[in-house]
């Protein structure tokens, strides 16, 4: 009797071990869709969580509970929540399966000069993304981010998670810190609350920069130039965004966090990496998307403006069974590359990957233009040479003929 009761204790506890486990796999289970129902939310224990923005719907499903994750009015939400765009709010750290490094090109976001009032917004931006500096002109850090994964097309993210004694999910735009008024108006935006934060100096949702950026200095001029701009708004968006839903597996360290992410830029850009040998070294020309995506083993996802230009590279990252950090590439999932690929949605079947000085690179073009007609002239110049050298020797044949014919 006493061995059963120890096997069905057994089999009790690996009953509900498996059902825990199956439950976070289940939460973004779907064939080809995913959307938020009484089930997910339960399944993923979403319930009271702030989502973000609505994304694509497919219509494959009802939106029962939480109808305010599309902001919308009905019929619209009564619609399958998800495509791709939808960041979950103080979302459990433990459902997100991979990591994506984003890497951006500066000539397509900022201006050939900095202007710290004009640009405050734009966080991709700084002195230090000027011509000539030299993370001007290369693929740079926007960021390392936690990603959920499913079978089917959404790929979402949590954001402004809780972590160790800080709930970075005030930082989020509905949390509320910012004293300004009419920060409900649909002009007020996530840069416009996180600007007004560092005004204020609302300390909950601020990044020490001298602890945090000053030691690695150096480094972000050439591997995260943006990080150095005005009010370090860029560093205080990244980690309370994405940093704080990856928080414990970085030690609680923003620091930890930072280092760690420009140690991977380094890693996916130096030369003899993939981007460096098949983007890097194609800056001022054109690359077939297709082509590109192949020679990065699918481990990248490209996007680019309406203009068909690079703007961002997204590479897939694993995380580590062992310790939960990024540490190698990995082939993006499907459903990401399906529904996040902004070129193939501009229908680009090139990315352009364009220079800042475009002055330079018409120098260059000019330069190539006349090494081609310089060639072109040699060409004439050794056909003439040839035909005056045939001819000599034809006149030197019938000399030598007469001649000897006497």
């Amino acid at each position: 009797m006493k061995l059963l009761r120890q096997l069905f204790l057994f089999y009790w506890i690996a009953f509900c071990l498996q059902q825990y486990y199956c439950t976070d796999i289940q939460c973004f289970e779907g064939p080809n869709f995913w959307c938020l129902n009484q089930t997910t939310e339960s399944l993923c224990n979403f319930t009271n969580k702030t989502i973000g923005l609505c994304g694509y719907s497919n219509k494959r499903c009802q939106v029962k509970t939480g109808d305010s994750f599309c902001k919308s009015l009905p019929p619209a939400q009564q619609q399958s929540p998800f495509e791709f765009d939808g960041g979950i709010t103080n979302a459990d750290e433990d459902l997100f399966s991979y990591y994506v490094l984003s890497l951006y090109w500066p000539p397509s976001s900022c201006p050939k000069k900095y202007n710290a009032t004009l640009d405050l917004l734009r966080y991709f931006c700084s002195s230090y993304t000027d011509i000539g500096q030299p993370g001007s002109e290369r693929l740079v850090l926007h960021g390392v981010w936690p990603t959920f994964a499913t079978k089917g097309n959404y790929q979402g993210w949590p954001q402004f998670c809780s972590a160790k004694d800080v709930d970075w999910s005030k930082c989020h735009i509905n949390g509320n810190l910012c004293p300004w008024k009419n920060t409900t108006s649909n002009e007020f935006t996530q840069g416009d609350y996180e600007n007004c934060l560092s005004i204020e100096n609302i300390q909950q949702c601020l990044v020490n920069a001298t602890d945090v950026l000053l030691p690695e200095q150096e480094r972000l001029k050439l591997l995260a130039p943006g990080y150095l701009g005005t009010r370090n708004l860029f560093i205080n968006h990244e980690w309370t965004k994405h940093g704080s839903c990856c928080s414990s597996i970085f030690g609680n360290n923003i620091s930890n966090y930072l280092t760690h992410m420009l140690d991977l830029v380094d890693m996916v850009t130096r030369p003899g990496s993939l981007t460096y040998e098949y983007i890097q070294r194609y800056s001022g020309e054109k690359i077939g998307i297709d082509y590109l995506v192949a020679m990065l083993n699918q481990t990248a996802i490209i996007n680019c403006n309406s203009k068909c230009e690079l703007e961002e590279v997204w590479m897939c990252m694993d995380r580590d069974e062992t310790t939960g950090l990024p540490t190698r590439l990995i082939p993006c999932p499907s459903g990401a590359r399906n529904t996040s690929d902004s070129c193939k949605k501009a229908r680009c079947e090139y990315v352009f990957v364009p220079l800042r000085n475009q002055s330079q690179r018409i120098l260059s073009d000019d330069n190539h233009t006349s090494s081609n007609f310089t060639l072109f002239l040699f060409i004439i110049l050794i056909i003439i040479l040839l035909k005056y050298v045939l001819f000599l020797s034809a006149s030197c044949y019938e000399f030598l003929k007469i001649v000897t014919s006497q």
